[in-house]
């Protein structure tokens, strides 16, 4: 009898562990990084909005968050991004809300994908850096980052509007350079001197190099 008992407790833990290693897989989340403005990939955004939603039950709940540029122009771009994704991905269920400062944590619970708009790397920073809590909620969602969003998520950039190396959220431990070698602030960036800079600041990592349009897809 005792073998017996021993036998199913076994059976129990095993069972255990197996769903609850398939559970930890699940929950992993996933991070894409867009090297600026996603409408000048070559098909026009159509491949990363289609990744964005991958894997989500329909109604897809996105997350639009705007920080990186002033409040006052929100709503405009909001109604943008709604068109640009809508627009990709016909037929398609989707939820989008904006993301507001005051209850930010909370609307990440909700969401299934959290899009970081571009614009200001610094100010999108310390606006996300006030209540860190919603970083501890990103499992099993999609995170977004295009060019400030990019840097972001990244460890360090260089920021190319501010001609400085920043230090940013660390999501992923890489370095961060979104625009590469486009026309973006041509002809007062040197990408050689900016790479190498880069390259070189702190603890050597990972160097992501995001064209114009380009995308990066990290599960971690």
């Amino acid at each position: 009898m005792k073998k017996v008992i021993q036998k199913c407790i076994s059976t129990l833990i095993l069972s255990f562990l197996a769903v609850y290693g398939a559970s930890e897989e699940k929950l992993m989340t996933k991070y894409i990084l867009i090297g600026g403005f996603a409408s000048k990939a070559a098909d026009g955004g159509k491949a990363v909005c289609e990744e964005m939603v991958k894997g989500f039950v329909e109604p897809v709940k996105m997350l639009i968050c705007l920080f990186a540029r002033p409040e006052a122009g929100w709503a405009s771009k909001f109604e943008e991004d709604k068109v640009f994704i809508a627009g990709h991905l016909p037929g398609k269920q989707l939820d989008m809300r904006i993301a507001m400062v005051a209850n930010f944590t909370e609307q990440v619970k909700w969401a299934d994908v959290i899009y970081l708009r571009g614009g200001d790397t610094p100010m999108l920073v310390e606006e996300l850096r006030k209540d860190p809590t919603w970083m501890q909620n990103l499992a099993g969602k999609t995170v977004v980052g295009t060019s400030a969003g990019a840097c972001a998520i990244g460890e360090y950039d260089y920021d190319i509007d501010h001609f400085k190396l920043s230090d940013n959220l660390g999501l992923l431990p890489i370095k961060v350079l979104p625009h590469y070698r486009s026309d973006y602030g041509a002809p007062h960036i040197n990408w050689d001197r900016i790479e190498q800079e880069l390259q070189a600041y702190k603890e050597p990592l990972e160097f992501v190099a995001l064209p114009e349009g380009e995308y990066r897809v990290f599960e971690r």
